[in-house]
């Protein structure tokens, strides 16, 4: 395959695309200075000044001890924290910094974020140097205003094969230089719902072949292309989606073995996780979901 982004149609089958191993490592931010300051979703709105220090920790150190045990089963091969930085209120959610990624010659690069606003865009030397001194080698956009990481760039499972989220925090042409500084397809899905602002709030693949979503975030043309690329498609109700984040769910396989930590209370989402294979994981991010982010937000893969 070709690094080419496909934003209406796509012209090929996830059987055309080559195999990729999974990451099995997990780095985090430590909440130090975690608050909402001002609004950037609409999930902010109402909350500015309104966290719970101690429930802030003791929800970030669940999710940590959960990442641990998993560590300790041997499903992860590693567990990172990175320190919060004073002034980088949503340091915290660090999927969005980067994007990091294995070439086909197994070297390991990380493409830095764009961030569409000034305080986070304080957070990504933080970043980069933590990746440089895990032999990652920084790519910079040359053109591109906006993109936020895995935020926005979720991977086909065990594929080399990349779904990119567009209109709120990255433009389409983002899509463009990611494809070919990769050398990696990207298929490119527009957002249409201010609720779903990044694409890890709407967008769960599970398998080579199933996925979850809410179809209130997508248009016709995005869903369509989905539909093509798994064969297995699950609607999670928008209710569900906004209400627990449970799209924000964080699900993996690693080592042969299925987790997928979320949210407490979203049973659909849950119920959808266990048909799939996944050893389930709830935890209250409530804090943080005043932010607008959850479980997936809250880590990053590498």
């Amino acid at each position: 395959m070709q690094p080419s982004v496909f934003k209406n149609n796509i012209s090929f089958s996830i059987n055309d695309i080559k195999d990729r191993t999974d990451p099995t490592r997990v780095l985090m931010c430590s909440p130090d200075y975690f608050d909402i300051v001002d609004v950037k979703n609409v999930h902010m709105q109402g909350h500015i000044g309104n966290t719970d220090k101690a429930q802030v920790n003791a929800q970030w150190q669940s999710l940590k001890d959960a990442y641990d045990a998993l560590l300790t089963n041997k499903v992860l091969d590693e567990v990172s924290v990175i320190p919060g930085a004073k002034d980088c209120e949503d340091m915290v959610f660090c999927a969005n910094q980067t994007l990091p990624w294995k070439m086909e010659d197994g070297s390991e690069v990380v493409v830095m974020s764009r961030m569409r606003h000034e305080s986070r865009q304080r957070e990504v030397p933080y970043f980069e140097e933590f990746f440089k001194n895990k032999g990652f080698k920084p790519l910079h956009f040359s053109n591109v205003k906006m993109f936020e990481g895995m935020g926005d760039v979720i991977p086909h499972p065990g594929k080399r094969l990349l779904y990119g989220g567009y209109g709120h925090r990255t433009t389409a042409e983002a899509y463009d230089e990611l494809a070919t500084m990769l050398q990696t397809p990207v298929v490119a899905l527009e957002l249409i719902n201010p609720k779903f602002y990044h694409l890890d709030t709407c967008f769960v693949p599970l398998s080579k072949d199933s996925v979850m979503l809410c179809k209130e975030a997508f248009t016709e043309e995005g869903l369509a292309m989905i539909r093509q690329l798994f064969t297995k498609v699950y609607y999670i109700p928008e209710y569900e989606a906004e209400k627990y984040f449970s799209l924000n769910a964080h699900a993996f396989d690693a080592h042969g073995t299925k987790t997928a930590i979320l949210q407490k209370g979203s049973a659909i989402t849950v119920d959808v996780l266990k048909q799939e294979g996944y050893n389930v994981v709830e935890i209250e991010t409530g804090e943080f979901m005043k932010s607008g982010g959850s479980v997936f937000c809250m880590k990053m893969m590498y």
